[in-house]
């Protein structure tokens, strides 16, 4: 009882960090990528992108450096994988006992 307890909150915290590495991933690399490409702009340097304007004023265009998120991407990823690993061996192991 105890063991198919601990399996199911293995199997929840392996889905939770897989849909985090995921959502990381969608939001430091895909995303920027996917604009640049639709807006035709640069952004290899940038960081994060804002455009200000309005109709009293000229439109400004802001960049800001590289923010540095991969490392939370690993990690989830990273985690993720040892979850997926050790449901395996756990399956395996119930399979041939």
């Amino acid at each position: 009882m105890k063991k198919e307890k601990s399996t199911k909150m293995i199997t929840i915290f392996t889905v939770i960090c897989a849909l985090v590495a995921f959502i990381s991933l969608f939001f430091s690399s895909l995303l920027p990528l996917y604009l640049s490409y639709k807006f035709k702009i640069d952004i290899r340097n940038a960081g994060s992108i804002g455009i200000i304007g309005g109709a009293d004023g000229p439109t400004t265009i802001y960049v800001s450096g590289q923010s540095s998120s991969h490392l939370f991407t690993a990690i989830f990823a990273l985690l993720t994988i040892l979850g997926f690993i050790y449901l395996v061996v756990i399956k395996y192991k119930k399979n041939h006992n």
